[in-house]
């Protein structure tokens, strides 16, 4: 079992667990149009450097050679121009504009946990809590205190484990048609 650094070549595994993302938080896109047309150009985001949900912003969790879990984080303040490349490669495969991430996600001076996704066959494994120790790792290595998250308010198993890790709620947000809980956690 290791956490590491995403890469390049873990660019569609990662792609295809967060598409989980976007069926648990009932994003609209995912009603809209089908997976075959969205994929390539989540895919395509994923590998460029200057988009926020990049390979280079992604810890992974391996098992046995295989990508058993992965999360985004990032200093949270970077998210609004992180997101402008979306727009680009949106544009460039015939797909309408739409955002996976929204500026108040993130409160100031935190570093943001975006997403945290397991591959089901690996729950129940640890693989949450290792990504979530990676980040923090990650957090103080940047030079920040705190990381922050959100968590929806349907969803116990998350919350749970994020109250168990040390997180607490400083606030709450919209985003879509769910409600979040935004919690944080110091890392010192």
């Amino acid at each position: 079992m290791m956490i590491r650094q995403a890469r390049k070549e873990d660019g569609e595994a990662i792609v295809e667990l967060f598409r989980t993302i976007l069926i648990d938080t009932e994003h609209p896109i995912m009603k809209d149009l089908p997976w075959e047309a969205l994929k390539p150009a989540f895919v395509e985001e994923a590998l460029r450097e200057d988009y926020i949900q990049s390979y280079h912003n992604a810890l992974v969790k391996e098992i046995n050679e295989e990508i058993a879990g992965f999360c985004f984080s990032y200093d949270g303040q970077l998210i609004e121009k992180g997101i402008e490349p979306l727009g680009i490669v949106l544009k460039n495969y015939s797909l309408p504009d739409f955002r996976t991430l929204l500026k108040e996600e993130s409160f100031a001076g935190e570093w943001y946990l975006d997403s945290l996704v397991t591959k089901p066959s690996f729950r129940g494994q640890g693989v949450g809590k290792a990504l979530l120790k990676g980040t923090y790792d990650l957090a103080r290595k940047s030079g920040f205190s705190k990381v922050g998250l959100n968590v929806d308010k349907n969803n116990p198993k998350a919350m749970k484990l994020y109250k168990e890790q040390g997180f607490q709620k400083v606030g709450e947000v919209k985003l879509g048609d769910h409600m979040y809980d935004h919690m944080q956690k110091v890392v010192i």
